[in-house]
Parts: structure tokens; sequence; C-alpha cells
């Protein structure tokens, strides 16, 4: 009947609103998938779109993937973030203030910062955190490689705060026992342009005053945010440990870092740099209940210096996570 017709209406005008103030489409807001341009040749854009799932009483969507052992890995389209990687204990963090209604960018997990690193000309850490990113292709389930590959790319939005075209591709896959992250970015507008990137990881420790950061650092020169004004210091320890507040940036500092949990080494997370990532950042708001300190530290994967790339041009970065000592 009539009524019963306006009811409905009404009922999709009100999700539609509710989209928009998440900063969704709507087609997202509405449980659907828009996708722009043609689907990846040999797979059809549904099993994308057939992968997308509420995730609790969070209006964000989530894909999940599982691996042969069981291993599995969370992703929001919303800023692109991993938010979850058990592998079969969590690996990650979110930390207890994060919203996760789309209202924020997710403090937790592993976040995008790009095109700019830190404060700047744009805002905090860049947008990418905080756009739906469009999902472009899923093997939710499959035993040799779960994956999921996502894109970002220019829009009005973006053009508005950062007047350059680009296409981010951001691709997910969960080996046996570890998780690879891989962005490419490409420079699609007819001019040159520089960013910086970095993945903002949130590594879960059982207890951070017994945790340390082990690799390459001893003899490194490294940025101390901290201190005001910020101050180049030269680092002297062995492993990095976190008896304060820490924002460290690590120029030419890559490769294989560790963060070991000496509560339990079992849980020790390995991040291996494979290309692109040139340097890493250390943060710590040590002393933050609200943030949850006490169990998290940030060893981000970064490209503090900027990179240019010309038209036509793409940088690419490769990072794998692995639960436990390195092998």
């Amino acid at each position: 009947d009539i009524q019963a017709m306006l009811r409905q209406i009404l009922c999709v005008s009100l999700l539609v609103a509710s989209a928009d103030a998440f900063g969704m489409s709507a087609s997202m807001g509405l449980g659907l998938r828009s996708v722009k341009g043609p689907a990846p040749a040999g797979r059809q854009s549904s099993r994308a779109a057939g992968a997308l799932q509420m995730m609790g009483d969070t209006p964000l969507r989530t894909i999940e993937l599982k691996n042969a052992k069981g291993h599995t890995a969370t992703v929001y389209p919303f800023g692109g973030c991993v938010s979850s990687y058990k592998a079969p204990h969590e690996v990650l963090f979110i930390r207890p203030d994060a919203k996760l209604d789309g209202s924020k960018p997710i403090s937790g997990g592993v976040p995008h910062c790009f095109p700019q690193f830190g404060p700047g000309e744009i805002q905090q850490h860049g947008f990418a955190r905080n756009l739906v990113w469009d999902v472009r292709d899923v093997r939710s389930d499959e035993p040799d490689m779960p994956q999921v590959v996502m894109t970002l790319r220019d829009n009005d939005e973006t053009m508005a705060m950062w007047p350059n075209k680009f296409e981010c591709t951001y691709t997910v896959s969960l080996e046996d026992d570890q998780m690879d992250l891989e962005l490419v970015v490409k420079n699609t507008d007819k001019k040159e342009w520089d960013f910086q990137a970095a993945l903002h990881t949130y590594f879960h420790v059982g207890d951070i005053d017994k945790a340390k950061v082990t690799g390459k650092f001893k003899g490194a020169t490294y940025l101390d945010k901290m201190q005001d004004p910020p101050k180049e210091v030269k680092e002297t320890r062995e492993a990095v440990v976190f008896d304060k507040e820490v924002d460290s940036v690590y120029s030419g500092v890559s490769g294989e870092v560790a963060l070991v949990d000496t509560v339990n080494e079992d849980k020790t997370t390995t991040l291996r740099n494979l290309k692109g990532w040139a340097d890493t950042v250390l943060w710590s708001p040590y002393g933050n209940d609200g943030m949850g300190y006490k169990n998290f530290a940030c060893v981000e994967s970064a490209a503090v210096t900027p990179k240019t790339l010309k038209p036509g041009e793409s940088w690419s970065a490769l990072c794998s996570i692995i639960p436990g000592p390195a092998k």
C-alpha cells in the first residue's frame, strides 16, 4: 500500500543520509558497492561485493581473509586499514579510544599515511586513512594466498586538498606464516609531483615496559620529535626501549626490524621491509592510559624523504609482518 511504500522510501533515505554522514558513498551505506572502472581481468566485481560484511555494531564494512592454517586478517575499505591479524594470536592493536564509525581515521591496526607524513600543508598524515578505498578484487578464503586488492584515486575532495592526480593500489595477502602488504603509487597526472607515505602499524605487546625494538638502529641518526624543537640524535643503543613518550624517525634504517615481547617471546613480531620503505618510525604515547599505551608500540614502515614521480611513473613498497621471531 501507499503507506508501506512511503515507509520504505523513508528507510532508504535515512540509510543514504547515514552513509553520507560517515563519509561513505550511498552504495556503501546501503550494503552495495560501486566499482569505478572495469573489474580486473578474470574476476567478477560481484566477488568483491559479496565479501563485504558488517563488523559487530560498526556501520563500516569489512573483509575477512583466512588461510589454510586458520590465520585471519580483517580489512576495512574505510581508510584501507588492516585492523586485525590473528596468527593465531592477535598481532595488531586497536586503541580503546578508536572510532569505528567513520567519524575519524581508525586508531590502530595498519593505517595509511599518504600523501603526507605527519603535519604539513594538508591534514595530519594525509587523507588516505579517512577515505573509502575501492575494493577491486577479493580472494577471501583461497587456501594458497587469501588476498584483497583495493585502490584509491583522486577525486574532487582530494584535489581540493592536494591538486594532483594519482592512483594507489594496496594489496593485502595472507601467506602461511606472514602477512604481506604492498602499496603502489602511480602518477596519473600530466605533471610531476612528490609525496610521502607510511604504514603507521600498531603492534600488540604484553607490556610496553618489557618490550624492545631491534634492528639496524645503533649508530644511526634519528629525528627526536619529542624535543622542542625536534633534534637530530645519534642512536647508541643496540635495542630501543620505551620508558617515556617516543616519536623518532630513523632515516635510512629499514630491512628487518623486530618488536621483541619479553613477556612472551613467542609473540615477538618481525617486520621485514623488502622494498620501497627506506625509513623506520617508532612511536609510543607512553603514559597515556586512554590510548592503551601499555599494550602497543608503533613500528612504522615509512618513506619520509619525499618521493618524486613524473607522469606515468609508479613507486612501490612491500613489507611482511611475521608473527614470532625471525627465522
